[in-house]
């Protein structure tokens, strides 16, 4: 059966995405996104676009009576966490206040479902896999903000009936990213020509998914019967050192490292690993595409 969805932040990077897999399946995606990272060309032509930013309580009441969502998919935020090291203020305005106004504005047109996309850094600093169990602790304002609005949805959710899901979304790569992390600038360098790439901290691991099987995972959630937390990811970690490694292997060249200390982080995590046992378990969900071939893509490598 035919739904109607409605992906905030759905013109962006994991959203346009998604949206694809939404249409593909023959449901109806509404966006709402104010296009400040997104981009309209990147939507699929058959979802319907409302320029809206997810703090315009007002826009929200006013559309949602038309949108009438069954699933809602919330996806926008403030993400990278340099942009939100600088503006704090900002990133809790759009990550905590933007969620509650969603919230408030769902309360008169509740959906079946709210899949909230969350993150791993809601985790605490710490080796080896992290599971759902783990209990939250933070180290920075982005997984604060992004803790705090799951706590706002599953309050929300007790009281007006909606099945909550989130989803913490580890290390996401590929096409349509709009920040400049760590693999995008990598990619930038070399795909100049340049033998040489400048980075900052080599040693840090992290679990990097493409977002093709990121958005396969979010589809599949909002298809679920659970209403409880899952990680995303793919369950292995590599360091910046190999994520250069392996694109010296796809490229079938030397790549030159030169560390700069403007790009080395004060604080940063040595690895940040999911373990998504209960996403497998409860969806079926495998991550079909492995580094070395986003890498390729990326790279423009056949």
């Amino acid at each position: 059966m035919s739904r109607r969805i409605l992906v905030t932040g759905g013109a962006g990077f994991v959203g346009s995405h998604l949206v694809e897999l939404f249409v593909d399946a023959g449901d109806q995606a509404v966006v709402v996104d104010d296009l400040s990272r997104g981009d309209r060309a990147w939507l699929h032509p058959q979802a319907e676009l409302h320029e809206l930013d997810v703090r315009d309580g007002a826009g929200l009441r006013r559309v949602l009576p038309e949108i009438r969502p069954d699933v809602v998919v919330h996806l926008a935020a403030m993400h990278f966490i340099p942009a939100v090291d600088d503006a704090p203020a900002l990133a809790r305005d759009i990550n905590v206040g933007g969620t509650r106004a969603l919230l408030d504005a769902l309360t008169l047109q509740p959906p079946r479902v709210l899949v909230f996309a969350s993150t791993a850094a809601v985790y605490p600093d710490r080796h080896g896999p992290i599971g759902e169990w783990c209990p939250p602790d933070p180290i920075d304002v982005y997984g604060e903000t992004k803790l705090e609005g799951e706590r706002l949805l599953f309050d929300w959710a007790k009281e007006v009936g909606v099945r909550p899901i989130v989803a913490r979304i580890f290390n996401v790569i590929g096409k349509r990213e709009t920040n400049p992390h760590v693999i995008p600038e990598v990619v930038s360098q070399l795909r100049t020509g340049s033998r040489t790439v400048r980075v900052g901290n080599l040693a840090p691991r992290r679990d990097y998914t493409d977002v093709r099987d990121v958005a396969e995972a979010l589809r599949r959630l909002s298809d679920t019967q659970s209403h409880t937390t899952f990680n995303v990811g793919s369950g292995h970690s590599v360091s910046v050192a190999e994520v250069v490694q392996a694109c010296e292997d796809v490229l079938g060249h030397r790549v030159e490292v030169k560390v700069e200390q403007r790009r080395l982080r004060e604080h940063d995590r040595a690895e940040l690993r999911a373990d998504a046992t209960l996403l497998r378990k409860t969806t079926g969900w495998q991550p079909r595409w492995s580094l070395k071939e986003t890498l390729a893509e990326l790279l423009g490598v056949p």
